[in-house]
């Protein structure tokens, strides 16, 4: 997965999530839980490396949401 491709799959989780709107960059930065005091920094950071992978980890994680996997946490809001 590309950062581009990252940008993307927000939009598609907002309306898997039920939001009308693409997810913020925070809000699926709180589901993966990332640790930084702007959790969405990370997820602009990648977006920003369009053609660039982002780190596994995350992929897979964003990749199982979108196949209906919701967050351990629930839905970010």
């Amino acid at each position: 997965m590309t950062g581009d491709e990252l940008r993307r799959a927000r939009v598609r989780l907002g309306a898997l999530w039920g939001l009308r709107r693409p997810a913020h960059a925070s809000e699926l930065g709180r589901a993966l839980r990332l640790a930084k005091q702007d959790p969405g920094e990370s997820i602009r950071a990648y977006e920003a490396q369009r053609d660039k992978r982002v780190p596994g980890p995350v992929a897979v994680a964003v990749e199982m949401m979108l196949r209906g996997t919701l967050p351990p946490d629930g839905i970010p809001r």
